[in-house]
């Protein structure tokens, strides 16, 4: 597809290995980072966009997500970490101690960024608004949104951050 051949060119000079659907990107030893394509039909049109996403090992008992709420309509403010369950509240706690991850994910224009837990270990997702085709039929039109050099740095780094933020957390927590 169309959109793939862009992420690669968006992403050049970083190690991708092509997936059905999508690339993995190798960007150290410990992490690799799965770059989908997710598919939206509207009336006349449809955006396809690339969902980036990386997971790792955590031992828990139960499942629960890890809401990122952005507070500040008209000047954004670094994010918050929230949890409606008691494990998740602890590991939300961990994760805001740390601002530069909270201030890295500020400045990310997303549209989503879901991380849930559950016995095999953690799963985040980030789709940045960047990185997305927009495909009308009336007037027909195809436009690529470009994933700039300063979104790409901090998509990559924040995604490098919920990693290592994880993995310490692990390493403090055993259950």
């Amino acid at each position: 597809m169309m959109i793939l051949n862009a992420i690669a060119r968006d992403l050049a000079g970083w190690p991708l290995t092509g997936i059905n659907n999508g690339y993995y990107l190798q960007l150290n030893d410990q992490l690799q980072i799965e770059i989908k394509l997710h598919s939206k039909r509207l009336f006349m049109a449809s955006v396809h966009s690339c969902r980036f996403s990386c997971s790792g090992m955590h031992s828990s008992s139960e499942a629960y997500h890890i809401q990122i709420h952005q507070p500040g309509w008209l000047r954004r403010q670094a994010v918050e970490f929230r949890s409606r369950k008691m494990a998740g509240k602890a590991i939300a706690a961990h994760l805001n101690r740390f601002a530069n991850l909270r201030q890295t994910l500020s400045e990310l224009h997303y549209r989503r960024i879901e991380l849930s837990f559950d016995t095999k270990g953690w799963h985040c997702t980030i789709e940045p608004w960047a990185a997305s085709e927009v495909i009308c039929r009336m007037p027909p039109l195809r436009r690529y949104l470009r994933l700039e050099k300063q979104q790409r740095m901090l998509l990559l780094s924040s995604l490098n951050m919920i990693n290592e933020v994880l993995n310490l957390w692990s390493k403090n927590n055993p259950i």
